[in-house]
């Protein structure tokens, strides 16, 4: 039982280490304040 607890421990530490160093890859490779130069936010004035 203990082996199937640190074998399960063991892949989601592993899984959030890949999955961390994807998003912290696609966060350097997609720059979002290059979205405001395509496409500007519209301004919009309360009423």
């Amino acid at each position: 039982m203990g082996l199937m607890f640190l074998t399960v421990t063991g892949y989601m530490v592993c899984m959030g280490i890949v999955a961390g160093t994807i998003m912290y890859y696609l966060t350097q490779a997609f720059d979002s304040t290059q979205a405001e130069i395509i496409d500007p936010k519209p301004d919009t004035a309360e009423q």
